[in-house]
């Protein structure tokens, strides 16, 4: 006799990549998002889009929405580009894969101090308790992603890492506390002397991922997607 309430498990049978990738000015965020295949979705809320975009398309089309919250002044302004940004985001998910694959956020940082200003019309003294509604207002962009084959691509700047009012030396990522929970696979990008790369800081599908790190030419898209689903190519990714 079957369980009340209850119904089978079922594979999804999708093969999508909900990530979130984090790093330092200039360590290579935009360049990594945008070797996700095409079509992309790009929502730009950043100057570090600016000559990125350029390299890579005769490669493949990217479509882009721009978000230029700083140009306002006033909570009424932010609000009106929070939904704007937000109905974007969801036809995006909505369109079929031939119009757009990938969607890319870059920065996810500056969509989150958007869905602030817009909700309290500041950044600071806000009360832990108002920030239920936003914050599920926030999770449910990312949650719906899930139920879809669209690959996700969240950039996330970082700051200086602070315990009890001391800096502990570390970098952390700036944004949306619970991006971590949300994402299939957490990314740290990075550039050291001179030289770029990627460090997987965990991965639900594929857990022994953790603490790799892929340095280029294989600092890409595609060659972590056929490490996250063995069985697949670099091919398949593209």
């Amino acid at each position: 006799m079957g369980l009340q309430g209850f119904e089978p498990a079922k594979r999804t049978g999708f093969k999508r990549l909900i990530i979130s990738a984090e790093g330092l000015e200039k360590s290579g965020k935009t360049t990594f998002g945008l070797s996700a295949p095409g079509p992309i979705a790009l929502f730009d809320l950043d100057i570090g889009t600016e000559g990125v975009v350029d390299k890579v398309l005769d490669a493949k089309k990217i479509i882009i929405t721009s978000v230029n919250y700083r140009d306002a002044t006033n909570q009424t302004e932010w609000l009106a580009m929070w939904e704007r940004a937000k109905k974007a985001w969801y036809d995006a998910l909505k369109a079929s894969i031939k119009e757009v694959r990938t969607l890319l956020g870059d920065t996810w940082t500056e969509m989150w101090e958007l869905a602030r200003l817009a909700r309290f019309g500041k950044l600071t003294q806000v009360m832990p308790h108002q920030y239920g509604p936003v914050n599920a207002e926030f999770r449910d962009m990312i949650k719906r992603a899930y139920d879809t084959e669209k690959n996700v691509i969240l950039i996330h700047k970082q700051k200086e890492e602070y315990i009890n009012d001391k800096n502990t030396g570390r970098m952390k990522r700036s944004g949306f506390g619970d991006i971590g929970y949300l994402v299939q696979v957490n990314l740290e990008v990075w550039r050291r002397k001179g030289e770029f790369g990627l460090t997987v800081k965990d991965c639900r599908q594929e857990a022994s991922l953790a603490g790799e790190e892929f340095v280029d030419p294989m600092n890409t898209f595609s060659f972590l997607a056929s490490q996250v689903y063995p069985g697949t190519s670099e091919e398949d990714w593209e």
